[in-house]
Parts: C-alpha cells; structure tokens; sequence
C-alpha cells in the first residue's frame, strides 16, 4: 500500500473520529443569588448563572428547574422556569433567572423571625438542554442567607395582614 494512502486514510480516520465525538456537558458557575422579594405570600430569587459550551456547535437550553429549601426545615418545592435560549459553541452566557415561590408553610416565618439568626438557604437545580429527541438536564447548587432583619420584617408584615 503506498505511502500517501495510508497517510489518506489515517486521516480519513481522525477526522471521523474527532466529527463523531460525544458532545461536552457545558459548565455552570453561580454567579450571584440575591433575594428580591420576601413577603407574606412567598419569597423571589434573582439568580445569575454563567454557562460555558465548550463545544464546537451550538446548544439550545430550553428551561430551568429550581428546587428551593429554606434552612434544613423548609422545602418551599420545586419550580421550573421555561426559557429557550441558545449556548453559543465556544463561549460563555450570562443567565439571569427570577424564581418566585409562594410560602407552604408560613408559621415557619414565626420560627425563623424567632430564631435570632439569619435563614441559610439553598437552590439545587437543573439547565435543561436539548429537544423533543435528547433532553439532559446540566445540575447546579447555589447558596445562602436571609438576615434576621428581613425575616423579622416580613414576619410582622404577615401579622399586620391578618383580619381582626
């Protein structure tokens, strides 16, 4: 077999290989969550996410899952956030997400204002990717505290609101 066959082929080769390959998952980095809004009918998060495709080709994010707990006490449920974007190849993008959630249980604002200490809490959640045919869901954790002073604040907000 001569020599610029072989050289062909093992080309051929690498270039099917390399066109074939499994796509990379992109990465997410929290950038920031802040809490803008906190009253007696639930709690809203901004969430700021930088996202890298570290692919060749485009991806397209087609919404946010957000599973919200508030200290280790209160799971305030989960909520999903439909939002089509596309990931460009190669680069990193900037997702700014509101995640609103009304309370489940709202004697727990009495223990917390009570407490004397801030609230920690957390955001686990999903980027979802993909279409009808391929759906993955790229996971992301995020973190936190609410000050005394606001639970203490929205704590008497609710009392205020209640008939007499």
């Amino acid at each position: 077999m001569p020599l610029a066959l072989v050289r062909f082929a093992l080309i051929l080769a690498l270039s099917l290989a390399v066109a074939c390959s499994k796509p990379q998952p992109p990465t997410i980095v929290p950038l920031q969550v802040r809490v803008t809004r906190l009253d007696p009918q639930g709690i809203e998060f901004h969430v700021e996410l930088a996202v890298s495709n570290p692919n060749s080709a485009d991806l397209s994010a087609t919404g946010i899952n957000s599973h919200i707990q508030l200290s280790t006490t209160q799971d305030l449920g989960t909520v999903r956030l439909p939002k089509q974007l596309t990931l460009p190849a190669g680069q990193t993008t900037k997702i700014e997400a509101p995640i609103s959630i009304a309370w489940t249980h709202l004697g727990a604002l009495a223990q917390f204002a009570a407490s004397g200490s801030a609230v920690p809490y957390s955001v686990d959640g999903t980027l979802d990717l993909g279409g009808a045919l391929l759906h993955v869901g790229v996971p992301f954790h995020l973190e936190g505290s609410i000050s005394r002073d606001e639970i203490v604040g929205v704590a008497l907000r609710s009392l205020q609101a209640v008939p007499r």
